[in-house]
């Protein structure tokens, strides 16, 4: 099996690992097969972020043109990882039958058990666009075509012919820096200015800044990285909260405070302390 995991005991997807038996478990509380590749991963590295971020198709959706993001997989732990799938269902109004593999609120891939308990097909969720279209027939034949995926601000933005407002910043733009493998000063600045309003959009918002967080390999990108959502939190303090947003920001701080330079560890905790007071 070519390499698959992004190798993270502590990211954020990562849970504490498993044997057979427990995942002989799951399978019986979710009242299925499991694919012998998915738990074969899975017994390697009870999910977290993968080496490839993107499977390639033609159906157009509201990612891209010719691809979905695929950055994660999702483990196996009670009430988390596919484990949740139950409520995310619910929550999301998404169809019954599915065993959710990755997503982010907004899209999702699931594992298509509406017809079989087993040897699922892999499916493609837009909420809002209101898509369900199949990815591979399979588990594994979807793991072999994965990709990596090269990120960069759009022709116009990087020719200058349009600058991102500080305080306009509109949704579009900053999914334009997400997908920027470091943000910089200048669009961190830019980003602290985000308008925190929306519920979804602020989920998605901690989401992305969490991924950053955890992707960002040099300590001084780190710190400014961190103190970007210290001041979002600043200047947001009413901003609206839940059980997402809140579990979001604990990751993001506790990973901080592991760090060994004692400044983002004190970024780590006014996080903490801050949300704690949104919370």
């Amino acid at each position: 099996m070519k390499s698959f995991w992004e190798i993270d005991d502590e990211g954020y997807y990562t849970l504490k690992k498993i044997n057979e038996a427990e995942i002989s478990k799951a399978e019986k509380k979710l009242g299925v097969t499991l694919p012998g590749t998915y738990k074969k991963l899975i017994l390697e590295q009870n999910g977290g972020y993968t080496i490839h971020n993107a499977f390639p198709t033609t159906h157009s959706n509201s990612w891209a043109e010719d691809h979905i993001q695929f950055n994660h997989l999702l483990g196996i732990a009670e009430d988390e990882g596919i484990m949740d799938s139950a409520y995310l269902i619910k929550e999301w109004e998404l169809p019954e039958g599915l065993v959710l593999i990755n997503g982010d609120g907004h899209t999702w891939v699931a594992m298509d058990y509406r017809k079989t308990k087993e040897n699922p097909a892999i499916h493609y969720f837009d909420v809002e666009m209101e898509e369900d279209f199949k990815l591979a027939d399979s588990f594994d034949e979807f793991i072999q075509v994965l990709y990596t995926a090269e990120y960069t601000v759009d022709e116009e933005a990087a020719d200058g012919e349009y600058e991102l407002s500080e305080v306009h910043l509109s949704k579009k733009e900053l999914e334009a820096i997400f997908e920027l493998d470091v943000l910089d000063e200048e669009n961190l600045y830019k980003i602290q200015y985000y308008p925190m309003v929306d519920l979804n959009e602020i989920e998605w918002f901690f989401k992305n800044m969490q991924y950053h967080i955890e992707k960002t390999k040099d300590e001084d990108d780190l710190y400014e990285v961190a103190s970007t959502i210290n001041n979002v939190l600043l200047l947001n303090p009413n901003m609206p909260i839940n059980d997402k947003i809140n579990g979001n920001l604990n990751q993001i701080a506790k990973f901080l405070e592991k760090n060994k330079d004692p400044l983002i560890v004190n970024l780590g905790e006014h996080i903490a302390m801050k949300t704690s007071f949104l919370w």
